[in-house]
């Protein structure tokens, strides 16, 4: 008859099949955080700052673009770089000073926008690879008293080909030709690409008020040259 210790000692598997058994846990562990966002960047190596999400900007992020209120902007250092100060569309009749507001509150975004149209701040500079972002109101109700509201009114009207000129901190003019001019809604999720490997371009956005206060105008343009006029 076999011994009890004999038959403990026969079941007890080698340390090294134990030792198995726990890294393998251990990846598999590992993994199924990984697929929810649990692991942070310095054990998956991946940078958060990498992440798709910061290179967009969603477009229910802007303001209404169409209603203004009491709000008052927050305040914040100003980035450096080349900002717009002056945009002339001569197809659109537009010719205005730009905002550079260092907030990303709507509120007080949509309470500046009464004084003309604004750049965004986390968009690319002039002169910089990525998406420059700027917005103005529209407005079409048949009495306006701050002309300001009708600011981007004729944006809708661009072709493909127009000439945008923005004029830049630094005293240059930057040069756009526009690509596209498209509805879009804030409740649908759009957003607007921020990243710099598709090149240097510009978005124009305003609302869309014949439709709804939901819905937006968004016009792409990508550069096309600078002209130095100091």
């Amino acid at each position: 008859m076999t011994s009890n210790s004999s038959i403990k000692q026969s079941k007890k598997a080698p340390i090294s099949v134990f030792f198995s058994a726990v890294i393998l846990i251990f990846f598999c562990s590992l993994s199924a955080a990984d697929s929810i966002g649990f692991v942070p960047y310095y054990i998956d190596g991946t940078d958060p700052g990498s992440q798709s999400g910061d290179s967009s900007v969603a477009l229910s992020a802007l303001p209404q673009l169409g209603v203004t209120n009491s709000a008052q902007a927050t305040s914040a250092p100003t980035p450096a770089g080349i900002e717009p100060v002056r945009i002339e569309i001569p197809a659109a009749n537009i010719d205005l000073p730009v905002q550079n507001p260092a907030t990303t509150d709507v509120d007080a975004l949509d309470n500046l926008l009464k004084n003309g149209p604004a750049h965004y701040i986390n968009s690319a500079d002039l002169g910089e690879a990525g998406n420059l972002i700027i917005f103005a109101h529209s407005s079409h109700l048949p009495i306006v008293v701050n002309k300001m509201f009708q600011a981007f009114n004729n944006i809708p009207n661009l072709n493909p080909g127009d000439t945008i000129t923005i004029t830049g901190s630094d005293g240059k003019e930057y040069l756009y030709s526009v690509v596209s001019v498209v509805k879009a809604n804030v409740n649908d999720g759009t957003t607007i690409d921020t990243s710099p490997s598709h090149g240097t371009n510009l978005t124009l956005v305003t609302c869309d008020t014949l439709t709804g206060v939901s819905a937006r105008f968004v016009l792409s343009a990508t550069f096309i040259g600078v002209n130095d006029v100091q």
